[in-house]
């Protein structure tokens, strides 16, 4: 008798209620890149369909990415849904600091993601800093503030800005999975290495978190 198939895994990024290619900053990327770039017109007639949603923003959304940092898409997944669990689908700053740590290690919590969602949230409620300030920010502006918090560096701050908040020009050269898409999407011969992934990129600005997504999925 043959066996099922086993269930893909969730991913990560796929769930959510608003596609990323709908939201207002990046759709007129697509239609500019598509417009100018002959081979983003060929990629998308090809694509079809970019898959991925829109994340929570503010505290939700960056617990979420520490969270999901060195792991597998698959991980994250399931880890969010017992944080989410764990404080009744209310994640606040006050509530996940009433999670004691035997609570977030079930979870998947190492200690260091302790310190730096702990911090996260004890800076909010203290109101050193304001995630929704990020959203009057430039890209520049919103990427120092967020680099400026425990536990995130420049690849979760530009995961944020292009998931959580729809940023138009938002290029992480230094994603391994962008860098193999560049290679594919140009025709190179070996995958290029953070530097020259970013020169790569910069004839697409203002529009580079709309080239992001094509190259990852074309």
């Amino acid at each position: 008798m043959p066996q099922a198939p086993t269930p893909k895994p969730p991913n990560f990024w796929h769930e959510g209620e608003v596609f990323l290619h709908d939201l207002p900053e990046i759709a007129k990327g697509i239609r500019a890149l598509t417009r100018k770039h002959p081979e983003f017109k060929t990629a998308m007639k090809c694509i079809g369909k970019l898959p991925w949603k829109k994340q929570p923003d503010g505290f939700e959304g960056l617990v979420c990415i520490i969270l999901g940092q060195q792991v597998s898409v698959a991980a994250a997944a399931h880890m969010a849904a017992r944080l989410k669990a764990a404080v009744k689908n209310k994640l606040t700053p006050k509530n996940f600091l009433k999670l004691a740590d035997e609570d977030l290690r079930a979870i998947g919590f190492s200690r260091q993601k302790m310190v730096y969602c702990r911090d996260l949230a004890q800076r909010i409620i203290e109101k050193k800093f304001d995630p929704k300030a990020l959203e009057k920010m430039n890209e520049e502006e919103a990427m120092a503030a967020l680099v400026d918090l425990k536990g995130i560096g420049t690849w979760s701050a530009e995961i944020y800005l292009m998931f959580c908040l729809g940023k138009a020009d938002i290029w992480p050269a230094g994603d391994l999975g962008l860098l193999s898409g560049l290679q594919r999407f140009l025709g190179l011969k070996t995958r290029p290495d953070p530097v020259k992934g970013r020169k790569l990129g910069d004839p697409w600005a203002p529009y580079r978190t709309a080239a992001s997504l094509i190259v990852w999925k074309a």
